[in-house]
């Protein structure tokens, strides 16, 4: 004799786990769907980011130093200039004196003694939004020219807002000369995709509700 009310029952359970089953399924290949979309437009961004053609006279210009060459030589270059009135460093290895940073950076003595600022605190990304950002406060700063690495620009403006607020930035990307187009270097991919899962945890993080993720269009693109 068939009992339809126990199977009736029975099969209800097995229908919601399959119902649940589809629904992770979607919604784990959804995610992962966002995160290779957002992160091939990080990657291309970043590879099409320049300096900007005409470049404005802001109150200060700051520097962080790591991977990547010519930032030091892009600093001193912008102070000589005249694009700010004082250059601050940061992230300075210890070993490296105001002598050494001066010989490296290509500055006059001159304009070292008058207009050169050293960090050696800060060892992170955050370490240099935060020192920047008492850097700037102290001179009554608030237009500053950012020199770091392209790859490196979008976290260093997100870790700036958080840590100087409405401080106003114009980013001064640079690249090694040899850098390539991020899929055809295995080395660049990897940099690439280490440097955009810092950036989500930065967005993460929300130390400050004004902190927004910066619009890709904004930096000058060839």
């Amino acid at each position: 004799m068939i009992r339809y009310g126990e199977n009736s029952r029975s099969g209800k359970p097995q229908s919601k786990r399959r119902g649940w089953a589809r629904f992770l399924t979607f919604l784990i290949v959804g995610t992962l769907s966002l995160l290779l979309g957002g992160f091939i437009a990080f990657a291309q961004h970043v590879d099409r980011i320049r300096p900007p053609e005409t470049l404005p006279i802001a109150d200060g210009i700051v520097v962080w130093t790591g991977k990547g060459g010519g930032r030091l030589q892009a600093g001193a270059d912008l102070l000589q200039a005249k694009r700010g009135e004082r250059l601050l460093i940061s992230g300075v290895h210890e070993d490296n004196g105001p002598a050494e940073i001066t010989d490296i950076s290509g500055l006059t003595k001159a304009l070292a003694d008058c207009c050169l600022d050293l960090d050696y605190a800060a060892k992170d990304t955050t370490g240099n939004a935060r020192e920047t950002a008492s850097w700037a406060k102290a001179l009554g700063y608030d237009h500053i020219i950012l020199v770091t690495s392209a790859y490196h620009m979008p976290r260093a403006k997100v870790e700036i807002a958080a840590a100087a607020g409405r401080i106003q930035i114009t980013p001064y990307p640079v690249e090694r000369a040899d850098a390539r187009t991020w899929y055809k270097s295995g080395n660049r991919t990897e940099r690439l995709l280490q440097e955009y899962f810092k950036l989500l945890l930065s967005y993460a993080r929300g130390r400050e509700s004004e902190i927004k993720p910066p619009n890709l269009t904004e930096m000058p693109e060839t």
